[in-house]
């Protein structure tokens, strides 16, 4: 008995330095604002990132939802997508990706920087595409229906290199014919 309770208070020390790590993996410094050009990078594992992304254009309405999450040294990216804007929509959801946080072959950090002039981190209005993490939102707009399809483009070719297998079609090939005159 007297063994024992000198090993408890050692114990106790032990369990609480565990829990003190738990606690400070489960805080983030990741700032959305700040960090989202390099977002599968700096993402850390307590953050989720949410993407809506909004495909619609002319008699086409869609859209597609991302969440993406950190765990150890790769992401998984879990895709969902609908055709439907009725209340009780189904959304698709496409196999989950697991990629390394450093591959290059996706390019959405990329994507974003390319983007970045589309940025409107004041708006109260959901923009063509939504991120979120933390609380935090972005919103990147488009203008017109020439901006509008040459950003689905760009977005499609960036995440068919993420999914070029995937169970539905909105990363196919897409091509905009210039307006003759």
């Amino acid at each position: 008995m007297k063994t024992l309770l000198k090993i408890l208070p050692f114990a106790l020390v032990l369990i609480s330095c565990k829990i003190d790590d738990e606690a400070a993996i489960a805080k983030s410094d990741f700032s959305l604002k700040q960090d989202y050009v390099q977002l599968t990078k700096k993402l850390g594992e307590s953050d989720t990132v949410k993407i809506w992304m909004n495909l619609s254009q002319c008699t086409y309405q869609a859209i597609e939802k991302l969440i993406i999450t950190r765990e150890k040294d790769s992401l998984e990216i879990e895709s969902q997508y609908t055709e439907d804007y009725s209340i009780d929509n189904d959304f698709k959801k496409a196999e989950a990706v697991k990629v390394s946080i450093n591959q290059t072959h996706w390019g959405f950090n990329e994507f974003l920087s390319r983007n970045n002039y589309r940025l409107n981190c004041v708006s109260s209005k959901y923009g063509r595409l939504q991120i979120e993490v933390n609380g935090e939102k972005l919103n990147f707009f488009t203008e017109g229906l020439n901006d509008t399809g040459n950003f689905l483009r760009d977005y499609s070719s960036t995440m068919k290199n993420l999914m070029p297998k995937n169970d539905y079609y909105i990363y196919d090939e897409m091509e905009i014919v210039e307006e003759t005159k």
